[in-house]
Order: structure tokens, then C-alpha cells, then sequence
């Protein structure tokens, strides 16, 4: 009987070593996963412009319901566009592609003022 409880406690000592352990490593894992990004300024106030010119996009769509086709494919790359800056907001400067001189942040803008014409055009 002695071994059994003398096998459980060292179990037990040896598991809250291991326990611990993981412990430490999931809570490194999650930091690393869901620290907040650092962002330069310019970063941070071209990811609200951007944000901005889709809201103000958005609040157009809202109030026009019926949108044609033209006016239904612009709105699906901007909110696709804008879904990825989102995703990853300090990337907001970095340039879209080696062949783009805008970012990505200048396309989700660019997109939305496309839209808000187009729309305001087709009343």
C-alpha cells in the first residue's frame, strides 16, 4: 500500500513540474499569438483613414439598397480589401505589390471614394 501512495505522490510531484511547465508555454504561446501589434503613427492614422472612408462607404451602400452590378463588384473587392487590412492593421503603409506604388490602405480609400461616386452617380 505504501508503494502505491509513494508512486501517486511522485506522479503528482513530477505532473505539477510538467503542469507548470505547460502552463508557462501556453501562456507564452497566447502572448505571442494575441499581443496587440506595435504600429508606427503613420501606420496607425492611415489604418483610420482607411476606416473611416469604409464607413463612409458603407453608410452609402446602407442607404441605397439596390446596387447594379458594377456597384455590387466594387463593393465586394473593398470589403474584401478592407477585411485584410483589418486583419492585419500595421501593414496598413506596406506597399500592395513590387508593381504598386499604393498601399493598402490608399486602395481600401481609393475603392470606397470610387464607390460613394458611383452610387451618388447612378440616383
Amino acid at each position: 500500500m505504501k508503494a502505491l501512495y509513494f508512486s501517486v505522490l511522485l506522479l503528482t510531484l513530477s505532473g505539477c513540474q510538467t503542469m507548470d511547465a505547460m502552463q508557462e508555454d501556453i501562456s507564452d504561446l497566447s502572448n505571442s499569438l494575441f499581443s496587440s501589434e506595435d504600429m508606427s503613427e503613420e501606420s496607425q492614422d492611415a489604418f483610420l483613414k482607411a476606416q473611416e472612408a469604409f464607413y463612409e462607404a458603407d453608410n452609402v451602400r446602407k442607404k441605397h439598397a439596390q446596387l447594379n452590378a458594377q456597384e455590387r463588384s466594387l463593393w465586394v473587392e473593398l470589403e474584401d480589401d478592407y477585411n485584410i487590412l483589418l486583419a492585419a492593421p500595421s501593414k496598413a503603409t506596406e506597399k500592395e505589390s513590387y508593381f504598386s506604388d499604393s498601399t493598402l490602405a490608399d486602395n481600401v480609400m481609393m475603392q470606397s471614394l470610387k464607390f460613394i461616386e458611383l452610387v451618388e452617380k447612378g440616383e
